[in-house]
């Protein structure tokens, strides 16, 4: 007994043959004018499916610009910046920090540093939103830049379009603040993967640009370790599928030498092994998964379902990506923050293995049958994605006081403050970039670049009142705290017989004894920071 899909075969192919037959038959006027019709039709469905491939990206993106569409600096652009405003102040690339007054790591290497010149820069000569077009640039890029690497795999746009919202769901969380460097990481990654699979289907002229490319990415976000992890995966695949790997383990060589190419030489190889290996507790985007919530570990269990069905069932073999997925997915796992990489390796080989399954090509066979339905859809989903994206005013750049001391700094500007400011992990940044050189900070968002584990740990139990706080404020030249008024020490401090100098919405100045600051309350007052 014949299954329905063999039945629509044997269908198909014997009214192939009676079509065929009756053209034979027929006097040669009609037999053009048969010809006519069909390239008619095939005209007409060729148009129909390049309105639903222009109407799924068109939804694709709107869905994506929907989601990061509201913008607010990232809390490290301030220290990227800082660094290339003092250096030139300077001639030189700092490699000693000046903006804490505790101790900190030397050299400093600063992983990002060509990230915060094109950052400077930009808002230099275009003003801040420059960086938004930046932002953009680079989301829709790297999507774009997945797409084509699933498409040249040979996915259908069809199953494209069901898989994508999940994925850019997954990534879309590390992409929306403006602008971290991380999403040059993302970029980057995904072109080399659509390298890979230009390599896998016989081209060699990536090669040449991606050695020209990758001392860009080395000096813009430490990232760049992940393309060699992800390459060294590749070679492994290709290996134990018994093809050739001497041309890519050149390439791979290549690669790793060109990490030489940065500002700081060889010491740049022990700021790596140190930030690669180390542990960071005091990062929240560091933990696992599950600690973004259930809606997010849902979203991420979903995906490593689906990608693990379409891998067994495509098998290794086929499998091209498996290894690079399969990392990507334990990485993410335990540090949330690698999550937008697997988002990237998910949407671009997932699709093509779904593809190969009873329900992928059940799903193209469904949609193939319903164009005109399938393209009115997408169509107003991007129409109400583009409408949740403008209602957020994606144009708009907000330095917002719930998240940066903006009163805070103002008031200590107007003062004519000069000092130390103790602050904690998230807002050391802006006030350097506000304030330097005038006033040092006790902590910044640096982290590994910067600052021993001591010293975070001390701040840290600091702002979270430990019982141990008040030696803090002994241990280093502390003039003013600065504190967010929902921090556990907001409730302690007034025991500790510092003087409450300055109080808004969210945060609080408190002076070391004798120092001459006037009592201001602005809590009834709300304040809009602006980059630069």
């Amino acid at each position: 007994m014949m299954g329905s899909g063999t039945a629509d075969v044997v269908c198909d192919g014997w009214c192939l043959h009676q079509l065929r037959k009756l053209t034979l038959n027929l006097p040669a006027h009609c037999v053009g004018s048969v010809h006519t019709s069909e390239d008619a039709t095939n005209l007409e469905l060729q148009r129909s499916d390049d309105l639903l491939h222009a109407a799924i990206y068109a939804g694709l993106a709107s869905f994506l610009v929907a989601l990061i569409s509201y913008n607010f600096v990232d809390i490290d652009l301030w220290h990227q910046m800082a660094l290339i405003r003092e250096s030139l102040s300077a001639g030189y690339l700092l490699k000693a920090d000046p903006y804490a007054y505790t101790p900190t790591i030397c050299p400093w290497i600063d992983h990002e540093w060509g990230a915060g010149a094109i950052a400077y820069f930009a808002t230099l000569w275009f003003g801040g939103r420059a960086i938004l077009i930046l932002k953009f640039l680079l989301a829709l890029g790297t999507g774009f830049l997945c797409v084509r690497c699933s498409r040249a795999k040979g996915t259908d746009f069809r199953l494209l379009g069901l898989c994508a919202p999940l994925a850019i769901f997954l990534a879309h969380f590390f992409i929306f603040t403006a602008i971290r460097a991380q999403a040059y990481s993302f970029f980057f990654t995904a072109l080399l993967l659509l390298f890979l699979e230009l390599d896998r289907k016989g081209s060699r002229a990536w090669i040449l640009v991606w050695l020209v490319i990758f001392p860009v990415w080395v000096n813009l976000h430490g990232g760049f370790v992940v393309a060699i992890g992800l390459m060294g995966l590749f070679v492994v695949e290709e290996l134990l599928r018994g093809n050739d790997v001497r041309r890519l383990l050149l390439v791979l060589v290549a690669t790793g030498l060109e990490v030489f190419i940065n500002p700081y030489g060889a010491a740049y190889f022990a700021y790596l092994r140190r930030a690669v290996t180390m542990a960071r507790p005091y990062a929240p985007e560091w933990r696992p998964i599950w600690d973004l919530g259930p809606a997010w570990t849902i979203a991420f269990s979903v995906a490593v379902v689906i990608a693990l069905h379409a891998a067994v069932s495509v098998g290794f073999r086929r499998g091209v990506g498996i290894l690079p997925l399969l990392a990507t997915a334990v990485e993410a796992a335990l540090h949330r923050k690698l999550l937008p990489f697997f988002a990237i390796a998910w949407i671009c080989y997932v699709p093509f293995f779904l593809q190969q399954t009873d329900a992928g090509k059940w799903f193209v066979r469904f949609t193939q049958r319903r164009t005109l339905f399938m393209r009115m859809a997408w169509s107003v989903f991007a129409c109400v994605c583009l409408i949740a994206a403008v209602r957020q005013k994606p144009w708009s750049l907000s330095v917002p006081q719930r998240i940066y001391p903006v009163g805070s700094v103002e008031y200590l500007a107007r003062q004519k403050f000069k000092g130390n400011v103790m602050t904690p992990f998230r807002l050391g940044a802006y006030v350097s970039w506000k304030l330097f050189p005038a006033v040092k900070v006790s902590l910044d968002s640096r982290y590994e670049e910067t600052y021993p584990n001591i010293i975070m740990q001390s701040i840290f139990r600091f702002y979270e009142a430990a019982p141990d706080w008040p030696s803090t404020l002994d241990a280093f030249p502390t003039d003013v705290v600065l504190i967010p008024r929902d921090a556990p020490i907001s409730r302690a401090m007034p025991l500790s017989g510092w003087n409450k100098v300055y109080l808004d919405q969210q945060f609080e100045l408190y002076a070391r004894p004798g120092r001459a600051l006037p009592l201001e309350d602005r809590s009834s007052a709300s304040f809009t920071g602006v980059l630069p």
